[in-house]
């Protein structure tokens, strides 16, 4: 009986635990806000809040706001990390705690950019994307198409994979142009904050085109400029081994040297993401010069897990043997995050 007395009171302490351990927002018109804050940029504040997910709030609307997690905050002229931030009795203000004897008072509106420094990895991070999408059409031919993508990332301590995949079919005036599939994988590890050494995999299958299966594998070095909450950047080389086996029976073996970087930004208040990633691969074949495979775009988010997007696809090779491709492409789609 006493058991069944002190559950309850064991829930709602922790109840209360966490309403204390979540950040406070409080606006000029009265209103307060509980969630996590995740940046200020642009002059707005990005909260995630429980009930109503990621909201935006105008930072002239913001009285002041605490919060127990620490922060890298970017004003005019100076960038400092504090502790924590305490709420301040005057408006449009805040009280920095960065170690020193007494909080310092800072004006929201002074505010360039804040958000989370980057932890240091220790548990599992996982997250990644799915995206359907469907060739934006002309009115010279009959289109029918289907483009299926995904990609994940899991991050541990040193290590990171990077696991993707792709799955293309279309038809132009009900002839089969393009049907094909391919994955990729990539074991990365940080000797360094920043310098990683990547080994990467990828196999392709075609069933239209001359080469019908290509084989890679490759590993180099790579730096990662930067990975926040408003996204990630970084580039990578390596050596790469080709394998390509056509569909006339012969096969061609050549290395390259490959050059790739990867870019994500939040931009508008973490509404849109643009994305921007590309590979260029100069082999020691000498009938090829350069094969470049590129990706450019923007995503809306719907909520914190729905997006559209619209996507520029363009892969060109430069052949010496009359080999040259030029195939530019614009997708429309739908994707969902995790």
């Amino acid at each position: 009986m006493y058991c069944f007395r002190v559950i309850p009171i064991v829930l709602a302490s922790l109840c209360l635990s966490a309403n204390v351990m979540a950040d406070t927002l409080w606006l000029k018109n009265g209103d307060r806000i509980t969630g996590q804050i995740e940046l200020i940029e642009g002059g707005k504040l990005i909260m995630k809040t429980s009930l109503a997910g990621r909201i935006n709030v105008k930072v002239a609307d913001i009285k002041t706001f605490e919060t127990d997690n620490p922060l890298l905050i970017k004003s005019e002229g100076q960038a400092e990390r504090a502790f924590s931030v305490a709420a301040a009795d005057q408006p449009g203000a805040i009280m920095v705690i960065n170690g020193a004897p007494e909080p310092v008072a800072l004006q929201i509106s002074s505010i360039q950019q804040m958000l989370e420094p980057r932890p240091l990895i220790e548990d599992w991070v996982w997250e990644g994307n799915a995206t359907a999408a469907l060739d934006i059409k002309d009115n010279t031919t009959n289109q029918r198409d289907l483009d299926m993508a995904f990609n994940t990332r899991a991050r541990h301590g040193d290590w990171r994979h990077v696991l993707g995949g792709e799955f293309e079919r279309d038809y132009r005036d009900d002839v089969k142009s393009r049907h094909l599939w391919q994955t990729d994988y990539d074991l990365s590890w940080f000797f360094d904050e920043h310098w990683f050494w990547q080994t990467s995999a990828s196999y392709q299958r075609d069933h239209v085109s001359e080469v019908k299966r290509r084989k890679q594998l490759g590993m180099g070095p790579g730096y990662e400029w930067w990975n926040n909450a408003l996204g990630r950047f970084e580039t990578s080389a390596r050596i790469d081994h080709v394998r390509l086996e056509n569909r006339d029976g012969t096969e061609d073996i050549f290395n390259a040297l490959g050059l790739e970087w990867d870019l994500r930004r939040f931009i508008y208040g973490k509404r849109f993401e643009f994305l921007h990633n590309a590979e260029t691969l100069i082999p020691d074949d000498p009938s090829i010069n350069f094969v470049v495979d590129t990706e450019i775009g923007v995503r809306y988010l719907l909520n914190s897990w729905a997006s559209l997007s619209l996507l520029a696809e363009w892969d060109y090779l430069d052949g010496n043997k009359d080999q040259s491709i030029n195939d530019k492409r614009y997708r429309f789609g739908l994707g969902i995050s995790w």
